[in-house]
């Protein structure tokens, strides 16, 4: 019998795997329409992949849906209040698209200080919890300002586990029994199948 991975990153002709490429695309797709980046005074954005990082209890995936956000070459502070927009945005076009799948939290990565996605010197992430996404999403008055403050409550300044308000990147490709499943859209990027970690020098940046 095949392995979970082998599953999921078949050739998609077994009804046992959850689709997470439609799921990353759709939520790709619905990132583009809700962010227009020249409005944000950014580059680019994306999201880029989908890390199964665990199996549950009835062997499902436990995955963590990443996007990704360039906010430009010659940034080397970035505007924080930019950057939790920013989040939320991506909150809302990840929730929904990953409805019913077993999330471990939603990664967003920011990259800055070089060029492109996956190009730069620098990439930090805001790691946050099924809960604070769902209240992102379903609770109305719940916006960028209730999100930002729920997040920095509840981090515990421990980069490796979510919720994380603004620490450093995961490579989660070179992470054992760890596999990122990638659709058009990081295709679209210039990804390869490790999509989610930052690309030449960008490693400097803790991914």
């Amino acid at each position: 019998m095949p392995s979970l991975l082998e599953r999921l990153l078949g050739d998609g002709d077994t009804d046992e795997g959850v689709d997470l490429e439609a799921r990353e695309d759709e939520a790709h797709e619905t990132l583009q329409n809700r962010v227009d980046p020249a409005s944000y005074g950014i580059e680019d954005c994306a999201v880029t992949g989908v890390a199964v990082v665990n199996e549950g209890p009835d062997e499902e995936p436990i995955v963590v849906p990443i996007a990704r956000f360039s906010l430009g070459e010659d940034v080397e502070n970035p505007d924080l209040d930019t950057v939790w927009e920013l989040a939320a945005e991506a909150v809302r076009a990840m929730e929904p698209a990953f409805d019913g799948v077993f999330v471990r939290h939603y990664d967003v990565q920011f990259t800055f200080d070089g060029d492109e996605l996956f190009e730069a010197e620098e990439c930090r992430r805001i790691a946050v919890t099924e809960d604070i996404a769902d209240r992102v999403v379903a609770e109305s008055g719940f916006g960028v300002a209730e999100f930002k403050e729920a997040m920095l409550e509840e981090d515990d300044i421990d980069d490796h586990v979510a919720p994380v308000a603004w620490g450093e990147c995961v490579d989660y490709s070179r992470q054992q029994n760890t596999a990122v499943v990638t659709g058009a859209a990081a295709a679209a990027a210039g990804a390869s199948a490790a999509g989610a970690s930052c690309a030449g020098a960008g490693a400097a940046g803790g991914c």
